[in-house]
């Protein structure tokens, strides 16, 4: 999925690890300052054992980019990703 208000060379960091600041924590995610146009966002469903906190660096792997989020998709290294995740906990035909 392609989106004219993020950068091209943005668009091709997806695939790839990237490094950041977490700057919130939530109950549904963290929000990762990435340097970059967009924030990243880490889905609840990959941090059920990890323990982030507002200021952590944070190396993840870049999934995509959500454009009704508005924010780059990411999970942590070793982490599969969202939709195995789900197939794996019966959620997903």
């Amino acid at each position: 999925m392609t989106n004219p208000e993020v950068p091209e060379a943005e668009m091709r960091l997806v695939g790839s690890v990237v490094e950041g600041e977490a700057t919130a924590v939530f109950p549904w995610g963290v929000i990762v300052d990435l340097g970059l146009s967009r924030d990243g966002l880490i889905d609840v469903l990959y941090i059920d054992d990890d323990n982030y906190q507002v200021g952590d660096r944070v190396s993840c792997y870049l999934d995509a980019f959500d454009e009704m989020k508005n924010k780059f998709i990411l999970r942590p290294p070793g982490q599969v990703p969202l939709a195995e995740r789900l197939r794996r906990r019966g959620l997903s035909s």
